[in-house]
């Protein structure tokens, strides 16, 4: 034995050559790594915080597989925010496709849903008030705004499921999904649109008969262009055998033109059938069935007005309080605050994230939460 074998024997210290294959790298973990998870999370904050962010009214959150359950089980870990976002946040998540939409309509946008809702809820109430099959019909349909939609995933679990929450819908009391659906668009939605309606059409089986689009800036900058899309489904025989199919009925018609005027075009038709799946409303189409116009002029009334209003926000007059009052509101039971530590847990998981994503892509920059996608 060499005296350097005999020195390392007494001090337990085992020679490198003893060692086969010596590991280089720690073992791999098997716990997945969710770089949108902080940002969606951190976004939904903001909004509850009433923070002043930058907002989109269409923001896209591009998922990993098992990120979206990610989200939803650290939501339920967070109470006060968890009830905030089923309350007050409109989100879309398509399962198929791992994506998470977060909705924030401007003021114009809502503005002008709900002069569309009001004809149309006027058009029905006046089919109501007859004594035929359209009059029993119509009673029973109903306007629901934002209201949550969930569409089964082919191909996957029975429990994957699609969740949207479009802008207005009609549904009819004694069926499982609105006949109507009703989207505003911008030009972060534009492209989505038509993704949209083919989702709500197909994976509903055809139940949702109509999707109407309102585009609300069309136009380049300086212009007041508005234009009206509609889809519907059609059957076409084919050698392999029928095949459902969406089609777009009216596409990116103007009815507002780049001066702010109403058009020529007809407008918004649609049928009383348009309200409910086909075997709800057979007995009806057999009587006859009955049409529901919104004109050019009115749908520009509406988008003017909801313009007008916004600009007039600003000018409106408040109620003074007279100089030395104070408001006194009630304490918080408990209090609803966010401590400096957990402040600064989120910015550190915002930055972590952010930094995994700009190691990966070079071309990466952290200059909001999230990007704005379009198909």
């Amino acid at each position: 034995m060499s005296v350097l074998q005999t020195l390392l024997k007494e001090q337990h210290i085992t020679p490198p050559s003893s060692f086969v294959d010596p590991p280089l790298t720690p073992p791999p973990t098997d716990k997945k790594v969710f770089t949108q998870v902080p940002r969606v999370l951190a976004l939904f904050r903001e909004i509850q915080a009433g923070r002043p962010i930058e907002r989109h009214p269409w923001t896209v959150f591009q998922l990993t597989l098992g990120e979206y359950d990610e989200i939803e089980r650290q939501l339920e870990r967070e109470e006060s925010l968890w009830g905030f976002v089923k309350d007050k946040i409109r989100y879309d998540y398509d399962a198929r496709r791992c994506k998470l939409v977060v909705r924030m309509p401007t003021s114009v946008h809502e503005l002008l849903i709900e002069g569309v809702e009001d004809a149309i809820r006027c058009e029905l109430k006046t089919i109501r008030g007859g004594s035929d099959k359209a009059a029993l019909f119509a009673q029973k349909v109903r306007m629901t705004r934002s209201t949550i939609i969930r569409f089964p995933v082919d191909d996957a679990p029975s429990t994957t499921e699609s969740k949207y929450e479009p802008d207005a819908s009609f549904w009819h009391a004694d069926a499982l999904y609105p006949g109507v659906i009703i989207e505003v668009s911008y030009s972060q939605k534009r492209k989505c649109v038509g993704r949209l309606a083919e989702d709500y059409l197909l994976d509903s089986d055809a139940s949702v008969r109509v999707v109407v689009g309102l585009d609300i800036e069309y136009g380049g900058k300086g212009s007041r262009k508005a234009t009206l899309s509609v889809w519907r489904t059609r059957v076409f025989h084919t050698d392999d055998g029928d095949e459902l199919r969406v089609v777009q009925e009216i596409a990116d018609e103007a009815f507002r033109d780049d001066q702010g005027n109403p058009t020529d075009h007809p407008g918004l038709r649609l049928r009383l059938s348009d309200f409910a799946y086909e075997g709800l409303t057979e007995d009806m189409v057999r009587d006859g069935d009955r049409e529901i116009l919104l004109s050019t002029q009115q749908l520009c009334q509406y988008l003017t007005d909801g313009e007008d209003q916004v600009r007039r926000w600003e000018m409106l007059g408040k109620n003074s309080i007279p100089s030395g009052i104070k408001k006194r509101k009630r304490s918080r039971t408990p209090p609803e605050r966010m401590t400096s530590g957990d402040e600064a847990k989120y910015v550190e998981q915002e930055r972590k994230a952010a930094k995994r994503t700009s190691d990966d892509d070079p071309d990466y920059e952290h200059t909001s939460m999230s990007s704005t996608l379009s198909e």
